[in-house]
């Protein structure tokens, strides 16, 4: 797999309202390793659209995993100006990561219009990487549960990688993680 789109759950809907919160480290940590793998096996981009939480968060990785890795960073947004309604804070962080990545694009070269834009953009990505990390757990619904459904309908009608990580494969990463740096 050349490509992968990193997509989840935004900050909030795991009731994080900061980046420097332990849960973030743990995700990032998490989105690193499996980032790794992916890279160790030929990736050599990482596509985000650009919104907070999972994708931001792998945008951070995706940089960070450059010291090792031949990887280069995409953010795709669904329209122009997608930051404009976020704070200050939100922003600055997200033109940090812009501000490091090897490709910046939008799908409608226009302001936000309507709904139909993010559907269309995420057809759009789908339809030009190879598989999707999505962090999504069924038992915690949110707003990521429209994408995964339009992931499986794509899934089923062509030869594309879905891996999704669970909040159980999150809590096992973080429990062996713990145990290895008390046994370290």
């Amino acid at each position: 797999m050349k490509s992968v789109y990193v997509t989840g759950y935004k900050p909030y809907e795991l009731n994080i309202f900061r980046n420097n919160q332990p849960e973030v480290k743990f995700i990032k940590l998490y989105l690193q390793e499996r980032l790794r793998q992916y890279a160790e096996e030929g990736l050599e981009w990482v596509i985000i659209s650009g919104m907070l939480g999972t994708e931001l968060w792998a945008g951070e990785v995706a940089i960070r995993l450059r010291k090792n890795y031949d990887l280069k960073l995409a953010i795709i947004t669904p329209f122009l100006e997608h930051t404009s309604k976020w704070n200050e804070e939100n922003q600055q962080y997200y033109e940090q990561i812009a501000s490091q990545s090897d490709f910046i694009t939008s799908v409608y070269q226009q302001p936000y219009a309507g709904g139909y834009m993010f559907r269309e953009a995420t057809r759009f990505i789908l339809e030009n990487t190879e598989g999707t990390l999505l962090f999504y757990d069924d038992e915690q619904a949110a707003s990521p549960k429209y994408f995964k459904q339009q992931l499986i309908d794509f899934s089923a009608t062509s030869d594309y990688n879905m891996d999704i990580i669970s909040m159980d494969d999150l809590s096992v990463f973080i429990n062996d993680y713990q145990s290895e740096k008390w046994e370290g």
